[in-house]
């Protein structure tokens, strides 16, 4: 099944921030296409794309740089705060939902709190209190 949605510009500029992200990526779409002649517009649906890339940024945290880190969660704040509703809702939905996943998992979420901007951090704020995560004080 072809998909009818392009990629946005902005997730290009995410993944070139990173070998990492962008490697995960290609095997994600690999994966999903299930064989190398699949038609090249058949991608996985954006929130399980960007979902990805949150668990592998968690995996990864401690080996990207500061500027690395504050450069995709700050691609992803401009997407909360100025994107399409699609986009926003995308991000919100795939990506920092999977990241406090991974923080329930273990992962250091307050080592990077500080690079997650507000409209970013309403939305986590938002998804604690929706699913009866207590908010730890660092987050608010």
């Amino acid at each position: 099944m072809t998909t009818s949605f392009s990629t946005p510009a902005w997730f290009g500029d995410l993944l070139g921030v990173s070998d990492v992200l962008a490697a995960k990526d290609r095997a994600g779409v690999v994966y999903w296409r299930g064989f190398e002649d699949a038609d090249p517009d058949d991608v996985p649906p954006f929130t399980f794309r960007l979902a990805d890339l949150a668990t592998v940024f968690a995996d990864h945290a401690a080996e990207q740089t500061s500027e690395q880190k504050q450069r995709v969660l700050g691609i992803l704040e401009e997407v909360q705060a100025s994107g399409s509703e699609h986009d926003s809702t995308a991000v919100a939905t795939g990506f920092f939902e999977a990241l406090l996943n991974a923080w329930d998992e273990g992962f250091d979420l307050q080592a990077v709190w500080e690079y997650v901007g507000s409209e970013s951090r309403e939305h986590c704020l938002a998804w604690n209190e929706f699913t009866g995560v207590p908010t730890p004080d660092w987050m608010r």
